[in-house]
């Protein structure tokens, strides 16, 4: 292939498998060989990022991450994608492991909120993640303010993560709208950033009607189509 990118997925297996989706839906393809070249790698047994942050006694996803990157380096893709938000807490280690870029999705989503400066944007995802504030300077980049969940809220919204989609791939519609409620209305969002993975599938499944939601996994797929036909015709 001269010109495709490498997917560093299955974190979780089935959030990858709506990233793909996403890619295949928007490239502008009417016959197969118009569809985008890449490689997938479902990598599902890297262990917890959320829970290795929380508590760094627990398994370190860091190692295998670095391996398999080093790993598809080898075969020298334009670019490598990572289909996971915790993931991007090891984002400077992980830079340091390739030369070929890897997109960072928590900074292309916070790019793409195009909002005034007032606007407040709450943040929901893995406990790893709201706290070590992965979105949060490149929302206050963006001159926006950073809105984090309650510790109700995040309580529930790691059940709906972990014991609900994660668990048994239960999609309850009805936990994503209470939790989306809540961050919408007491808690003032303008503007209200996915920051897990499997909270795309939610979105995707049923999208909440009553405000405005930015899922980074799909922003990452729009950067995703736009960059490999870029290169692609570079490459022609």
């Amino acid at each position: 292939m001269k010109s495709f990118f490498t997917v560093i997925g299955g974190m979780g297996t089935m959030a990858t498998e709506l990233y793909v989706k996403m890619v295949n839906q928007k490239t502008p393809a009417t016959s197969d060989q118009e569809y985008l070249d890449y490689i997938l790698v479902n990598y599902s047994t890297i262990p917890d990022r959320s829970s290795y942050i929380m508590d760094p006694t627990k398994p370190n996803p860091l190692p295998c991450l670095q391996e398999v990157l080093t790993q598809q380096s080898q075969l020298e893709p334009d670019f490598f994608t990572l289909t996971c938000n915790t993931a991007h807490y090891f984002y400077q280690e992980l830079v340091k492991t390739t030369d070929i870029p890897i997109l960072h999705m928590p900074a292309l989503a916070a790019e793409s909120i195009q909002a005034a400066p007032s606007t407040r944007v709450g943040i929901i995802g893995t406990e790893g993640t709201i706290r070590n504030k992965i979105y949060d300077p490149f929302v206050e980049e963006a001159g926006y303010t950073v809105v984090h969940p309650s510790l109700e809220i995040q309580q529930k919204v790691s059940i709906l993560i972990f014991d609900k989609i994660k668990a048994s791939n239960d999609l309850d519609q009805a936990l994503y709208y209470e939790i989306l409620d809540e961050m919408f209305t007491d808690f003032n969002c303008d503007v209200l950033l996915l920051g897990c993975t499997e909270l795309s599938l939610c979105e995707d499944a049923t999208p909440y009607p009553h405000g405005k939601v930015i899922d980074p996994q799909e922003v990452l797929a729009e950067r995703t189509v736009e960059l490999a036909l870029k290169n692609r015709q570079a490459k022609a």
